[in-house]
């Protein structure tokens, strides 16, 4: 398979090789590529992007003036970068709709749409410059066909119809020049997929094909290409067929990793003194790999043998009878004692998938918008409505976790914006939703 490296599990981790590294004033700055000038990108503020050369470490600015329909702080949080060689530069609506394009030193917007609100989650991309969205989540369901943006009418359309997949949303993905990879859902666990089929879409022929099984699954939401994880890094490599692992670190901070080039990227989250920032620190990919590759394995499950096939089963069927009989034994010995099993509301698992999927488990209020349709309502309903979202993902959390009702989540002030509530998910919570795939 011809495709380029894809993309990261991250959670917290700390280096020690030589590297540059720059500091921001902003936690999450928006970081691309540009393809065109051969420089990494950073905009943290609205007034301003700095282009950084991966090779020199050198960092220069140029004025950025931004469409006065979008606000800097929506830039951030709203829009997905899109970059790649010989095109433009994009910015899409994460829920799909508006897109805004990066013209000279200024962010402007292109489209004739609005906010979709339907493809949350999805995989993003350019496919030969042309902005495209596979899957994601919406007015209460998930997706599993492509949209694409058409340059001359400026509006949204069905590219793909995805007869066959399974809908998804906040799924792995990467693409090469010619192939989307998805990693989608074969089994379910409690509340969330479990993603271990591979799919390939490729674009000459328009066809999706499975390519096969890992062992390894991903169960943490993707967002650019990048995985937030907790305790590890692993570089998925489709063209070699490998997982690459990266040694482990103990920083709890936040971060995610890109890579660009020969270069790993890292952009660390930190919070000194009730102060946000963020670092990035650039690397050399030799050295990187150097001081922290601690082994690697098969991306895909290969076929077995059709010779060791009799001998497989076998060892399958005498597992299988252990299992079962382990099994019934601790049903019969402990069925008096064992308690009954507790099942969490529809709109509870829905809620903690958005919180996980937020920074440091933190969302805002106004993030409960999607999950209550507030589009359609009135403020006073939508206020009801969350009011009575929260208080049933209360009540499953403490008893799911044996915790008060109080302890569930804590509620502050943004420090941006004091008319905006911050609510923090339990740390008890937040791990054990991460460790066990929820």
């Amino acid at each position: 398979m011809k495709l380029a490296l894809g993309f990261f599990f991250v959670v917290s981790s700390s280096f020690l090789c030589l590297a540059q590294t720059f500091r921001f004033k902003n936690p999450n700055p928006c970081i691309f590529y540009n393809y065109a000038a051969e420089k990494l990108c950073v905009i943290d503020d609205s007034t301003s992007i700095m282009m950084i050369s991966l090779d020199t470490k050198k960092l220069t600015r140029r004025p950025l003036h931004l469409d006065k329909q979008i606000t800097f702080k929506q830039l951030l949080t709203e829009y997905v970068p899109l970059s790649e060689k010989g095109s433009l530069i994009y910015f899409l609506d994460r829920g799909c709709g508006y897109v805004l394009q990066l013209r000279n030193d200024s962010i402007v917007r292109i489209d004739k749409s609005f906010h979709h609100q339907n493809q949350f989650g999805g995989a993003y991309f350019l496919n030969n410059g042309v902005p495209s969205i596979f899957g994601g989540y919406g007015l209460f369901s998930s997706k599993n066909f492509i949209t694409q943006f058409d340059i001359i009418s400026k509006e949204w359309s069905i590219a793909d119809e995805g007869v066959n997949m399974p809908p998804s949303s906040f799924f792995p993905y990467t693409k090469d020049d010619d192939n989307l990879y998805v990693f989608l859902p074969n089994v379910k666990s409690f509340s969330r997929p479990i993603y271990n089929n591979l799919w390939r879409f490729n674009f000459k022929n328009r066809k999706w094909t499975l390519e096969g099984k890992s062992d390894y699954t991903p169960s943490l939401y993707i967002s650019s290409n990048s995985l937030n994880y907790f305790s590890y890094i692993l570089e998925y490599d489709f063209k070699n067929n490998k997982i690459y692992r990266f040694s482990d670190g103990v920083n709890k901070s936040g971060f995610k990793f890109l890579k660009f080039k020969n270069k790993y990227v890292k952009l660390l989250s930190r919070e000194n003194f009730n102060t946000l920032s963020s670092t990035l620190t650039i690397y050399d990919e030799n050295d990187f790999r150097k001081q922290f590759l601690i082994g690697e394995s098969d991306l895909i499950i290969k076929s077995v043998s059709s010779r060791r096939l009799p001998y497989l089963s076998f060892t399958i069927i005498i597992l299988t009878l252990l299992v079962s009989s382990f099994l019934i034994y601790r049903i019969f010995i402990r069925k008096n004692r064992l308690p009954v099993s507790f099942v969490i509301a529809q709109s509870s698992s829905e809620l903690l998938d958005l919180w996980v999927f937020k920074r440091h488990g933190i969302l805002e209020l106004s993030d409960l918008n999607d999950l209550v349709n507030a589009e359609h309502l009135s403020i006073e309903t939508m206020k009801k409505r969350r009011e009575l979202l929260l208080k049933t993902f209360v009540s499953d959390m403490a008893r799911l976790h044996q915790l008060s009702e109080s302890a569930v989540y804590a509620e502050a002030p943004n420090p941006i914006d004091k008319r905006m509530k911050l609510l923090t998910l339990h740390s008890k919570i937040m791990e054990k939703a991460v460790k066990k795939g929820n």
